[in-house]
């Protein structure tokens, strides 16, 4: 099952809106990324789509899926339709509770005791064949990126052990954070049976370092891949976005009138810079902390003017060089552009 289409009539910041899961060829998406700033309604969409809220506050909308014995089934709300008839399309919709801190180890351990479980007692093979099954599904998911561990089994107080190149062994704790993380929020998806589910996931990036936040979303459509699901993800992470497709990108904006749309991105983000997602996709006004940014503003403001020979803009220029460091490409270009019009000045002079 595939959610192909979401429309809400009036269900909190929701007034008369639509979204499509479809990209331009008109199927329905595998992987829906949903960015956009803080009260743009990303995650009030999930709880929609998850009914985590109801009937404390029942909506009025639609729903349109597509699964293998039909190409559009719409479920209506509000009425009794909620509960008689969406109750299959809800047992087809997961939402991963995604653990921080100490708690992701514990989560993880379960899940992977329990993966063991199965195999053993119920498939009748070994715990050596388990535990073969579990490396051989790490090496096929991470194969692409660096992690620099195996897993080798579980320990008579059911720990999980690792080893790492060298062979030395040790717990899950002894992980690095972003290993761990990752782990956690990523490894249970590939083992769990969500076969044709839809896999709900609000800011999967949290307490995850930029640089496994990069590789997140390749892992993710790894597993829609392998899977056959559906994933619908809300995210703040800029790492994250510069990863999607610019048909899985739905950009979660208000109008002038308050009301939430759902945009999709004509060309990028995929493999835009950070600076231009922060810019172009999350309208961050600023790339640095706003006094820095103000005072390049005024430098640059001086130069336009032709304020550029003074010694307020000399002892400027050093105070900012001294913070931000001279070879800062910002300051690089407005003492390049200072040259630049020394130049031209001089030249004129010599003209007359």
């Amino acid at each position: 099952m595939k959610i192909k289409q979401i429309h809400i009539a009036d269900y909190k910041v929701f007034k008369d809106f639509t979204i499509s899961f479809c990209g331009k060829d008109q199927k329905i998406l595998d992987i829906v990324v949903l960015a956009g700033i803080n009260g743009s309604g990303k995650s009030t969409l999930l709880d929609f789509v998850c009914q985590s809220n109801f009937p404390k506050e029942e909506p009025s909308g639609h729903v349109c899926i597509s699964d293998s014995d039909s190409d559009s089934i719409i479920f209506s709300f509000p009425g009794n339709m909620i509960e008689s008839t969406y109750r299959p399309v809800l047992d087809s919709i997961i939402r991963p509770e995604i653990k921080t801190g100490s708690g992701n180890s514990d989560e993880l351990t379960r899940q992977i005791l329990k993966y063991v479980d199965k195999i053993v007692y119920v498939d009748g093979k070994t715990s050596y064949e388990a535990y073969g099954n579990i490396q051989a599904m790490l090496d096929d998911i991470f194969n692409e990126f660096s992690l620099a561990v195996r897993f080798k089994g579980i320990d008579a107080d059911k720990n999980l052990v690792f080893q790492d190149i060298k062979g030395n062994t040790f717990g899950i704790d002894a992980l690095s954070d972003g290993e761990r993380q990752l782990l956690s929020k990523i490894f249970p998806l590939f083992f769990n049976d969500i076969e044709g589910k839809v896999i709900i996931l609000d800011e999967p990036e949290e307490s995850l370092h930029p640089s496994w936040q990069a590789v997140l979303l390749p892992l993710l459509r790894k597993c829609s891949e392998r899977k056959g699901c559906q994933i619908i993800l809300a995210t703040h992470s800029p790492q994250i976005i510069s990863s999607a497709h610019s048909d899985e990108l739905r950009i979660m904006t208000k109008d002038e009138n308050g009301h939430i749309k759902a945009e999709t991105c004509g060309e990028g983000p995929y493999g835009w810079t950070i600076e231009k997602i922060l810019l172009e996709v999350q309208g961050v006004r600023f790339n640095r902390d706003p006094e820095i940014e103000n005072r390049l503003e005024v430098l640059r403001d001086k130069l336009d003017r032709g304020e550029f020979r003074t010694e307020e803009f000399e002892n400027e220029l050093a105070s900012l060089e001294t913070i931000l460091g001279y070879s800062d490409k910002d300051l690089i270009l407005i003492r390049m552009e200072r040259l630049r019009k020394i130049k031209s000045e001089n030249e004129t002079d010599k003209q007359r």
